[in-house]
């Protein structure tokens, strides 16, 4: 494990190690793991559905598309998509998203991307696999397992 003197550079660098299996944290004891988050198909249909509804504007996606495979945020990884800043009046998200530049590109299949983003709380810290365009990503199915590197 590691011991409790451990000084905190030490336990990050100790911790970044084993983020692809994922560990504890020496410091607080929750766990930490780094995803390899694959772009989908459910993805695919939502970013074709935005820009069939508007290519270069804001849309509300849960009322607009219908948050249709509720990872829709997850585009950001790849810079295909960015969120409005702008919070709702309770201070939640507004559900508000747009096409990037990039994002316009990769439905026009003028743009490749990796297939796998490396997340780490909520931070993308890589990429990985073969880059691939919109076609290809639109038979990739979600998989709890491969997610899990199961």
């Amino acid at each position: 494990m590691f011991p409790d003197s451990m000084l905190l550079g030490d336990a990050r660098e100790w911790l970044r190690n084993k983020l692809d299996k994922g560990a504890p944290c020496p410091c607080c004891g929750q766990r930490a793991q780094q995803y390899r988050r694959k772009l989908n198909s459910g993805m695919a249909r939502s970013l074709i559905a935005m820009y069939a509804i508007d290519a270069h504007g804001w849309i509300h996606v849960p009322t607009q598309i219908g948050a249709r495979s509720r990872e829709e945020g997850k585009l950001a990884y790849w810079g295909l998509v960015e969120e409005s800043a702008v919070p709702r009046d309770d201070g939640g998200r507004a559900g508000w998203w747009r096409l990037t530049d990039r994002g316009r590109r990769f439905a026009l299949k003028q743009l490749t991307v990796p297939s796998y983003a490396l997340v780490y709380n909520n931070k993308v810290r890589g990429f990985d696999g073969p880059f691939v365009d919109i076609s290809q990503t639109l038979g990739a199915k979600f998989s709890y397992d491969e997610l899990m590197g199961r």
